[in-house]
């Protein structure tokens, strides 16, 4: 039997959610599931239900609850040995401020970044140039805290030009484009912020990022992600940093909605495929 949780995917059984949590009925089907289908949204309740079963289950989502937010995806960098900018994690600004007192030196060159654990799109993002930046990153830290969301990072700036390239892992297929600065001096880029996509720009350095995001897929069993990287531009042979995994990302460098989940779609299929059941038994909804 598959079993979807996916609200997109019908097959031999499919579970919708919504807000509330796995119930006796859910569990039992988890564990007579063959294949299980996650929704991009899964909780981990229910992949630590998933996972522990016997069934095969897409996607995977291991290294997203292993190595939450920017601070263990930098663990994650290190300890597969992937290329990274240089970064330090923080519990607190108080811990920070007591590694650096006076504030008269820095963990890192200047400029460099400071980055809110768990935000998204470049929220909670500063470039450290100067004590009064460096206050306004405080001011935000301490309201995340108060708030219950502490953590962040440092982290070296690598000289992009505002350029980041972008790897979307979907099964064993990447997909890659950039977001390029809309206006000069752009440090920070996001589609959120007006971005440019450009599927084209130095075909030299996405072939780079689409064999370092296959690399990382192969290594840690990331199966659908946006993967983000820098390269240092002025480089002659630049080569790509690993900036961040989004498990959550947009779909307009993909087509639309629409575009990615028929991409989700033959993903799934071809996963069925490859563990000996029909992909004939999911329908795209």
């Amino acid at each position: 039997m598959i079993l979807s949780f996916h609200p997109c995917f019908d097959t031999d059984v499919q579970v919708i959610l919504g807000d509330r949590l796995l119930d006796s009925v859910d569990l039992q089907l988890i564990r007579d599931a063959k294949a299980i289908i996650l929704p991009q949204t899964c909780p981990q309740e229910m992949y630590n239900a998933c996972s522990a079963s016997s069934a095969a289950v897409f996607p995977s989502y291991e290294m997203r609850f292993k190595y939450p937010g920017k601070m263990g995806q930098s663990i994650l960098f290190k300890n597969f040995g992937f290329l990274h900018p240089g970064t330090l994690r923080w519990r607190s600004v108080v811990e920070f401020k007591k590694a650096y007192p006076a504030l008269k030196e820095f963990p890192h060159d200047l400029p460099f970044f400071i980055k809110d654990d768990k935000s998204h799109e470049a929220d909670g993002v500063f470039l450290i140039k100067d004590m009064p930046s460096m206050s306004r990153a405080f001011d935000y830290l301490g309201c995340r805290e108060r708030s219950g969301l502490p953590g962040f990072v440092s982290q070296e700036f690598i000289p992009s030009e505002g350029n980041v390239l972008r790897a979307v892992i979907i099964g064993k297929r990447v997909i890659t484009y950039w977001k390029r600065p809309n206006r000069p001096g752009q440090v920070i880029t996001t589609i959120s912020r007006n971005a440019m996509i450009d599927h084209d720009w130095r075909p030299d350095l996405l072939e780079k990022g689409k064999k370092q995001a296959l690399s990382l897929s192969e290594k840690t069993g990331i199966d659908l992600a946006a993967v983000d990287f820098v390269f240092s531009i002025a480089d002659k042979y630049p080569a790509p940093f690993f900036l961040e995994i989004n498990y959550y990302f947009g779909r307009r460098g993909l087509g639309g909605s629409e575009d990615y989940y028929h991409l989700l779609y033959q993903a799934v299929r071809e996963w069925l495929g490859q563990i000996g059941l029909d992909p004939e038994s999911v329908s795209l909804i």
